[in-house]
């Protein structure tokens, strides 16, 4: 429930047996509700939710998130907090394929462009090497190539039995 409004009701699955669910709807249709719901940042009015799995994030915006930081001391306290062995070789890789030059990696986090911000927030997703990556609008200020190079990541990591629940309005690029 929110504003007295019921967004869903009776909602059920199970994302082990697929490697991509992807959520579509109207704007205002509470999509990126249901992931918090399901990420337990918003409780739900009743029910449950289970869940095993090491779960990344990737949020519509990143504008409430990492407040002046730059990506170079998010990546740092991402690899701290999470006991991430330092992979400077796979963290070099992601920068490539997302094109984030040093430059853009010392500055604050909130000066980035939407797309830059973007690809800071699926770095940091993709560094923690998760079993399940919640994804809302993913592709959202993405340039073509860095679509195709996400999408491509996304491919190979249901190939190594991950999974992904995606919010996008951006279907056909997704699948």
């Amino acid at each position: 429930r929110v504003d007295n409004r019921i967004l869903f009701d009776n909602i059920s699955f199970d994302t082990s047996n697929s490697g991509l669910t992807l959520i579509t709807g109207k704007n205002g249709a509470g999509k990126s509700t249901l992931l918090k719901v399901l990420l337990g940042i918003v409780q739900p009015y009743s029910g449950s939710l289970i869940s095993n799995e090491k779960v990344s994030y990737v949020p519509d915006s990143s504008d409430n998130y990492f407040i002046g930081l730059s990506p170079n001391l998010l990546f740092e306290f991402l690899q701290k907090q999470f006991f991430i062995e330092t992979n400077l070789f796979e963290l070099r890789e992601l920068r490539e394929q997302f094109y984030l030059n040093e430059k853009l990696m010392t500055q604050t986090i909130q000066s980035l462009s939407l797309g830059e911000k973007k690809k800071v927030m699926l770095i940091a997703a993709f560094l923690l090497d998760s079993d399940l990556y919640v994804m809302d609008e993913p592709l959202s200020g993405l340039d073509q190539v860095s679509v195709g190079n996400l999408v491509q990541l996304i491919e190979q990591k249901i190939n190594l039995g991950k999974h992904f629940i995606i919010v996008s309005h951006e279907r056909q690029e997704i699948l």
